[in-house]
């Protein structure tokens, strides 16, 4: 699905990956995040090479996604709000007993809403009741209780409403401001362009442009968007 792909993602920086549906994007981040399997290529980290084979890699290594279907894949709906953000963080909570320390796992996920001011009464109502922006917040706030240093979103604000997507782009904002390397995929061309710092397009499984965004424009987003070079081969042969 995805080939030859190649880009760097700095501390504090917004990337945008922008395309048409079928570009290969979400397949990107999937194989970074070692949930789809790679054939070859390298993932650095502080200059440093790491493998991925499977999610757990990642997330012990730092790098963590939030996923296209937040409900299927990023959360658990049925259950509070604390279990969704303690489940991925066991390796943390547990003691020497692989007991749940359940004064720390109050603790983390009381800091975790208050630092990403999610709205709800209580840490123990259910992930699945809460709005669509404040189940995305949680989707985050999980990784960041423990210090993950890339985020990935893939399609953040879809299905949620406008109050709720600034939300979301004053999080990845302040993401950028702790040094956290943020990439995010997008259908939407003008919020690609208006949160980041630099804009990846792809077009048939491959990275046809990348350009600062204030050098980037709808038009030229959709001329690397539209570079199907072996199709447009293939029909003039």
């Amino acid at each position: 699905m995805v080939r030859n792909i190649n880009f760097d993602l700095y501390e504090g920086e917004i990337v945008g990956i922008a395309g048409l549906m079928g570009a290969g994007r979400t397949e990107t981040t999937r194989a970074i995040f070692g949930i789809d399997p790679k054939e070859s290529g390298e993932i650095i980290l502080d200059g440093k090479t790491i493998t991925i084979n499977k999610p757990l890699d990642a997330i012990q290594a730092g790098i963590v996604l939030a996923p296209e279907d937040r409900k299927k894949d990023g959360l658990c709906t049925k259950l509070s709000v604390r279990d969704n953000i303690s489940l991925p963080n066991l390796d943390i909570l547990c003691n020497a007993l692989s007991i749940v320390d359940r004064k720390k796992e109050k603790s983390m996920s009381e800091k975790a809403v208050s630092d990403l001011k999610i709205k709800l009464p209580t840490t123990e109502v259910d992930a699945g009741s809460l709005s669509g922006g404040n189940q995305q917040k949680v989707v985050v706030a999980k990784w960041l209780a423990r210090n993950s240093r890339v985020v990935i979103f893939d399609e953040p604000t879809r299905g949620i409403d406008v109050a709720a997507k600034v939300e979301i782009y004053n999080l990845m904002n302040e993401l950028k401001e702790q040094g956290i390397g943020v990439l995010f995929v997008s259908s939407e061309m003008p919020e690609v362009m208006g949160i980041s710092d630099r804009i990846i397009v792809m077009c048939d499984g491959k990275v046809t442009g990348e350009m600062p965004t204030n050098e980037a424009t709808q038009d030229s987003i959709l001329m690397y968007a539209t570079k199907f070079d072996k199709k447009i081969d293939a029909v003039k042969a």
